[in-house]
């Protein structure tokens, strides 16, 4: 019975206690995480989805080759078969900023000098204003002459960029077709075409101002035309009946010699 005892106590001296923890759910938010889980998976798939579908276009990418465009080459002005209008000829090609080479072609014009200041107030004004169309039509063929040189120069670095960028287009490595590469492509080709419209409206401005020249001159004609009109219309009757009227006191006048 001692043993017993004794034995007893010992195990009761060395027992560790033991401890437990009664597991609690909360529905809802067991709920709640259900479905986090699902939204999860659910876009999860989505982008493996189509992670796999841009690597797939990007590998079944075929021959782009047909969509090469050949670039169009600009011509220059053949100087060596006109022997009297090369140097404007050359100015086209290469530039005429000052428009020496325009006025080494054009006829020459005279400068009136003192001689308005002896005309009629009118007829100064008639002889200026002609003046005046000579010499715009001067100034926008050398601004438009040097604007083509300019741009037939720029059309060469335009068309380097746009053969580079239709590289990038068509090839067929994966690493050109990535949405980023796409993106940057894109950009590229809105940039070039601005470059582009830019260029082409400066030509457009000169041809305007070629057609505003034509339209002033052709007004100042028909101005000149109208005014002598109005003259034959105001003086016309007493002109004729003083031509008249002398050529018959010269009638009567005359003797047989």
């Amino acid at each position: 019975m001692r043993r017993i005892v004794a034995v007893g106590l010992f195990v009761l001296a060395f027992a560790i206690p033991l401890r437990a923890q009664l597991v609690v759910i909360d529905p809802g938010n067991l709920a709640q995480a259900i479905l986090i889980a699902d939204r999860t998976l659910r876009e999860f798939n989505t982008l493996l989805a189509q992670y796999q579908t841009i690597v797939r276009m990007a590998q079944g990418l075929g021959n782009l080759d047909t969509y090469r465009i050949p670039a169009i080459s600009i011509t220059s002005h053949d100087t060596g078969r006109w022997e009297y209008g090369r140097p404007w000829l050359q100015g086209l090609n290469s530039g005429d900023a000052a428009g020496g080479a325009y006025m080494q072609v054009a006829r020459r014009l005279e400068r009136p000098g003192a001689l308005l200041a002896a005309l009629p107030p009118a007829a100064r004004q008639a002889v200026e204003r002609a003046y005046a169309t000579i010499e715009i039509t001067d100034s926008v063929a050398q601004m438009g002459g040097h604007q083509v040189a300019l741009v037939r120069g720029y059309s060469g670095r335009l068309q380097a960029a746009v053969n580079a960028l239709e590289r990038d287009v068509v090839s067929t490595a994966p690493g050109y077709h990535e949405t980023t590469a796409v993106l940057d492509k894109i950009s590229a080709g809105q940039l070039l075409a601005g470059r582009q419209d830019m260029a082409a409206n400066q030509l457009l401005s000169h041809v305007l101002e070629q057609l505003l020249v034509r339209s002033k001159r052709q007004r100042d004609s028909e101005a000149a035309v109208m005014n002598m009109r109005l003259v034959g219309l105001r003086d016309g009757r007493a002109a004729s009946e003083s031509v008249v009227r002398g050529a018959a006191h010269d009638l009567r006048a005359w003797r047989q010699p």
